[in-house]
């Protein structure tokens, strides 16, 4: 194995870990402890590893001396958008968060305004206080996304956004620039930096302006033959009682283009307050995404399910409708309900699995 691939294992060992020593990752990594233990040494004195302990031990023997990222050695840039906003953030090499914004976009987002956001906050970023070089740039885009070419297929819900070659756009080269579809980097962020730490087998169901679905297991990201995987835009609601020949797709019923008529942020008020039309508006809705839920706990089996995206602003309101569904969606069959809950990044867990996504790319320079 080359210098450069082993260092790029190790970082992603230590990214996962709580404590690690250099013993351990031989052990995990299958090499010599002398050679991780030079490698280390190396990544240490060339400023990308720390020691930042030594474990508490009775038992005779040298005790483990743990090992963590150095932030300063660099950071990584996140991006995530839908029509609504766009999120970016600047996390430092040790995973620490160094800057976040938000962007409100217009009512009819285009291509040049989000292409526009994006540009200006990686001026941003590349001129952080702390001086850290930017080392990999990460995006989460909504729709169908080409990883290899990075470019972003389509997504009808921006004017315009369609064969968006990333790389041009942001005058940036291949080894700076890593995309995703915009769930699957959700899944991510909670993945690689969320409260959790990692589970090798979790889901995250995102409703935004769209629905879909991010899955990881047995410790890998499911992308899919035509990178695909997770789009459930094409389901059908549930069919209403008496009307089971119902033919909604989730994506127009169950999502924030719904509210249409009276719109999102009057929709939220009135849960909060208590309206009756609107809460029984959003119990109707908890069974297109508890159902849903249902499916992907059917089909990936999974420890958890993460829920991201605007109806988590209605708090635990929406979250236990949602697991009172999915526990009756899945009565009589082989599957007991996963843990169910918000994802613990909140908004911007897509912008901080895409700066996670550019980190795992990212290949050191062995010196």
């Amino acid at each position: 194995m080359d210098p450069a691939t082993l260092e790029k294992l190790i970082v992603r060992e230590i990214r996962k870990a709580r404590e690690i020593s250099r013993r351990d990752l031989a052990d995990q990594l299958g090499i010599a402890k002398s050679t991780a233990g030079r490698r280390v040494d190396s990544m240490i004195a060339r400023g990308l590893l720390c020691e930042k302990g030594v474990e508490t031990r009775k038992e005779v023997g040298r005790p483990r001396r743990f090992l963590d990222l150095e932030g300063n050695y660099g950071a990584f840039a996140g991006f995530d958008f839908d029509a609504r906003n766009l999120y970016g953030v600047l996390v430092d090499f040790a995973q620490q968060t160094v800057e976040k914004s938000r962007i409100e976009l217009s009512s009819s987002p285009n291509r040049d305004e989000i292409i526009g956001n994006i540009r200006g906050l990686l001026d941003q970023f590349k001129s952080n206080e702390a001086g850290l070089p930017l080392l990999g740039i990460g995006v989460g885009v909504p729709g169908h996304v080409e990883r290899e070419t990075r470019t972003a297929l389509g997504y009808p819900y921006i004017e315009g956004w369609k064969n968006v070659e990333l790389l041009d756009e942001l005058d940036l080269i291949t080894d700076q620039l890593h995309i995703e579809n915009n769930t699957r980097a959700i899944a991510l962020g909670e993945y690689w930096l969320g409260d959790r730490g990692p589970s090798d087998h979790m889901a995250c169901l995102n409703v935004r302006t769209g629905i879909s679905a991010g899955i990881i297991s047995d410790g890998r990201l499911l992308s899919g033959r035509h990178e695909m995987a997770g789009e459930i835009r094409g389901w059908n609601a549930v069919p209403k009682p008496k009307s089971d020949l119902a033919k909604d797709w989730l994506e127009e019923v169950a999502t924030v283009r719904a509210f249409t008529d009276t719109g999102w942020g009057k929709f939220v008020t009135d849960c909060k307050s208590g309206n009756d039309e609107a809460a029984a508006r959003l119990e109707r809705i908890c069974v297109d995404h508890g159902d849903a839920v249902s499916r992907i706990v059917q089909l990936v089996d999974p420890e958890i399910i993460f829920l991201a995206g605007a109806f988590t602003e209605l708090g635990e309101q929406y979250l236990e409708l949602v697991r009172r569904t999915v526990a009756k969606s899945l009565e009589g069959h082989y599957f007991s309900p996963p843990r169910i809950q918000f994802v613990t990044l909140g908004e911007y867990a897509g912008a901080l699995g895409a700066s996670a996504l550019a980190a795992s790319h990212y290949l050191p320079d062995p010196g």
